[in-house]
This record gives structure tokens, C-alpha cells and sequence, in this order.
């Protein structure tokens, strides 16, 4: 199934690209926090970071009309987005995958437990990168896979509304506005972690 002009809304690994490193954002329907976090760390990257969005369920689905005022005023076009749900058998290609919360991190290490190196919310890895810095030269999935798949199961194991981000999808503009800073916060030293300063 295809959206506007042709889009799939299947989200699968992408290609390989030499000096890119491929980041994913998940939530659960895409229709809010992930293609928030995705817009926000693409206006924070270079070229070395090709951003990503999708979500956990059947896609095809626009963004309320909260979140694309809160868009607009934040110089960020959702106008046409529509939802993407994750390919969860085709993730290999992403180098890191970032969730909105830890619910969202079960599910997906679940379905991929070679992955569970590079599955995050974006606030744990905001937090782990402070006491993990990347090796320069060393490409971004291989350095998760050796330092990172063998994290604590609890980093997987319950709800903790310190590693969340709240879901504005029925909330008045200033939830929107909220989520849009609390993600600035966490994507902003990720993206100066993971860009091509580090090598």
C-alpha cells in the first residue's frame, strides 16, 4: 500500500549508504511522537544521519490537527504526513532504533532480539550516550552491537514514566508544545553524538 505520490507505507531497513548512519523513531501509531522526533533530529543533522519514523500499527492515518498548528509555528510542514506502520521482520539496516517509550522497546526486542543493542526510548539513550561515547571511526551499529546487547533486562522490563515521552495524540496544543521540547532535549546531544564530528 502506497500513500501520496507513491510513499510506502511500509517502513523496511533501508540500503546501505557508506557514512550514514541510519536512525529509526518509533511510537505507536506515527501519527504524533515519532514524526515529531524524526522532523526535529533531521532539522538537527547533517549529513551523516539519514532519519526515520514509524509506528506500531496499521498506517495511512494523518496527523490531528493540533500537532500540525504546533507544527507550522515550529517552522515544521506535517500538512500531508500520513502514518507508517514498521515492517518488524526488516529492521536490520537501521543502525539505531529509538521509541518513545519502554513499551514500545519490549515490543520491538522482542520481535528482533539480535537488535536489542540498538533498541532505546530516546531518553534512555540521551542518558546512556553520557557514560558510553562513541569510539571515533567506529560505524554506529557495530559499536551498539558489541557495548550495548548486553544491557540489563530491566532496561526493557516495565513502564517507567522517567523514560517516556507522553502521548499528545487527543491533547490540546500545549501537550503538543511540550512533547516538541522534551524531544529537542533528548535528540539534540544524540544527533551531536551520533553526526559526523564523532568520525
Amino acid at each position: 500500500m502506497s500513500g501520496p505520490q507513491g510513499i510506502p507505507l511500509a517502513v523496511r531497513s533501508p540500503e546501505p549508504s557508506p557514512g550514514v548512519t541510519h536512525v529509526l523513531f518509533v511510537c505507536t501509531a506515527n501519527r504524533c511522537r515519532s514524526p515529531y522526533a524524526a522532523a526535529i533530529a533531521r532539522l538537527l543533522a547533517d549529513d551523516s544521519l539519514e532519519i526515520h519514523s514509524g509506528g506500531l500499527m496499521a498506517g495511512g492515518h494523518p496527523m490531528p490537527s493540533a500537532g500540525v498548528r504546533m507544527g507550522r509555528d515550529l517552522g515544521i510542514d506535517f500538512s500531508s504526513h500520513l502514518s507508517r506502520e514498521l515492517d518488524r521482520d526488516d529492521l536490520d539496516g537501521f543502525e539505531v532504533i529509538l521509541t518513545m517509550a519502554r513499551a514500545h522497546s519490549r515490543e520491538l526486542a522482542a520481535d528482533n532480539p539480535q537488535l536489542m543493542g540498538r533498541i532505546f526510548t530516546v531518553k534512555q539513550f540521551a542518558r546512556w550516550l553520557t557514560h558510553h561515547p562513541r569510539p571515533v571511526g567506529v560505524p554506529v551499529g557495530v559499536w551498539l552491537d558489541g557495548v550495548a546487547g548486553d544491557r540489563s533486562p530491566t532496561d526493557f522490563v516495565g513502564d517507567d514514566v522517567d523514560d517516556d515521552v507522553a502521548d499528545p495524540i487527543n491533547s490540546p496544543a500545549s501537550a503538543w508544545a511540550a512533547m516538541a521540547r522534551e524531544l529537542t532535549g533528548s535528540i539534540s546531544p544524540i544527533v551531536a553524538a551520533l553526526g559526523a564530528a564523532r568520525g
